[in-house]
């Protein structure tokens, strides 16, 4: 489908604007998402409050990212610390949001504005709130499961059952133009993320003698792949296994963990997915070209 828009200079600054402002509207949602669904609590009310003290936090102090730094970190009521991660994930959520806009292929002014840093283009302009969506279930994904070792239900079943259904509707995701083409690939591409890893967790826990890895890091997959398919699936489990990799090796090396300690793996399949929405099938393409000797 063609997701090429005709736009002047200063639209198109203002449109990348409104999705950064957008995208870090969302961020402060997510937060809320990160600190209440571990704790089983309601994401919609109560409103807002500090931690410490339970004040309420007026809505001119809860302007995402900004307000952060307006108040210095702190309550205005007792004082007591923020966190800073609040206004990095308000701040990553707005930065990634505007990527994907930014692979929406734009003329602007009679110049084709395409991806930068080598970016694939968005199958159509309908998939970019489901890139977004991906990415919003990622960044809840990655923060619950370093916080409490855990990556919600609602993220990897919940991806499950939307990646399906949106492939129905989305056909495009999956590289096809007919909806039960794109619901069986879908089925396909869940059914070998989740069985893949759930055999490698398997027999990692046997080869161990203790569990190698988490369930939700599985229904991660599942979920990965019943949006982008089993490419996808299997892109992920190998480059988020060298990320996992490296991360762990890193955490040694600056004794921020021993061997055999258990370390999240959520956000290395995030990272990889990351990798894999916006260069992945490019890179895999160059991997082969450069087995065939090309």
């Amino acid at each position: 489908m063609d997701t090429t828009m005709t736009v002047t200079v200063g639209a198109w600054w203002l449109l990348i604007l409104f999705v950064m402002g957008f995208g870090a509207c969302v961020g402060s949602f997510l937060n809320v998402c990160i600190y209440r669904i571990p704790l089983d609590q309601s994401v919609v009310s109560p409103r807002s409050r500090c931690m410490a003290c339970g004040t309420p936090i007026a809505w001119y102090h809860n302007i995402p990212v900004a307000s952060y730094f307006i108040v210095r970190g702190r309550c205005v009521a007792c004082k007591a610390p923020f966190s800073i991660r609040y206004a990095v994930v308000e701040t990553l959520t707005a930065a990634l949001f505007a990527t994907v806009w930014l692979c929406v292929p734009f003329t602007v002014e009679g110049t084709l504005m395409m991806p930068p840093l080598g970016m694939l283009a968005v199958p159509s302009l309908l998939t970019v709130p489901v890139y977004w969506l991906v990415l919003g279930g990622l960044i809840i994904g990655t923060f619950t499961d370093l916080d409490h070792l855990i990556i919600p239900d609602s993220v990897t079943w919940g991806g499950m059952v939307a990646g399906i259904l949106l492939s129905a509707l989305l056909p495009e995701l999956h590289g096809e133009t007919l909806w039960w083409r794109g619901l069986m690939m879908s089925a396909i591409g869940a059914g070998v993320g989740f069985g893949v890893l759930e055999a490698i967790a398997f027999t990692g826990t046997k080869a161990l003698k203790k569990e190698a890895m988490g369930f939700g890091d599985v229904k991660l997959m599942g979920a990965v792949g019943a949006f982008f398919g089993w490419q996808a699936a299997a892109f992920v489990i190998v480059a988020g296994s060298l990320f996992g990799t490296v991360g762990g090796l890193a955490l040694m090396a600056a004794k921020r963990a021993r061997l055999g300690q258990g370390i999240p793996f959520g956000p290395y399949l995030a990272l990889a997915t990351i990798v894999w929405m916006f260069w992945g099938p490019r890179l895999v393409g160059a991997y082969l070209a450069f087995l065939a000797g090309n």
